[in-house]
C-alpha cells in the first residue's frame, strides 16, 4: 500500500471555494481503480490547514490516478486557493 499525504494552507478568503473544489477531486478520486482511501481533512489546531490523505493499492494505481483529468485539473488550479507551498509526503509500509 502507498500512502500520500498532501498538506495545504488555504487562504481564508478562498476557504469556501476550496471546499467545493477539493470535494470534486475527492469524490472522483475515490472511484479511481486502486483507491483504498481518499479524503481531505482539516487540522483541529490550525484553521485553513488541510491534509489530503490518499491510500493506494500499489504504484500502478498511483500512476493511473496521476493521469486522470480530475487530478490534472486540481494540480493546474490549486495554487489560486493556497498560501505557501504544498507539502507532499509519500510513504509505504516497510518490505
Amino acid at each position: 500500500m502507498i500512502i500520500i499525504n498532501v498538506l495545504l494552507t488555504v487562504a481564508p478568503e478562498k476557504r469556501e471555494d476550496f471546499l467545493v473544489f477539493v470535494e470534486n477531486l475527492v469524490n472522483k478520486s475515490r472511484q479511481d481503480e486502486g483507491a483504498l482511501f481518499y479524503d481531505c481533512l482539516e487540522s483541529l489546531d490550525t484553521k485553513n490547514r488541510f491534509m489530503i490523505i490518499e491510500n493506494w493499492r500499489d504504484q500502478a494505481a498511483v500512476d493511473k490516478h496521476n493521469q486522470t483529468d480530475h487530478l490534472i485539473n486540481f494540480l493546474n488550479e490549486i495554487d489560486q486557493y493556497i498560501i505557501g507551498e504544498k507539502v507532499v509526503q509519500k510513504v509505504a509500509y516497510p518490505a
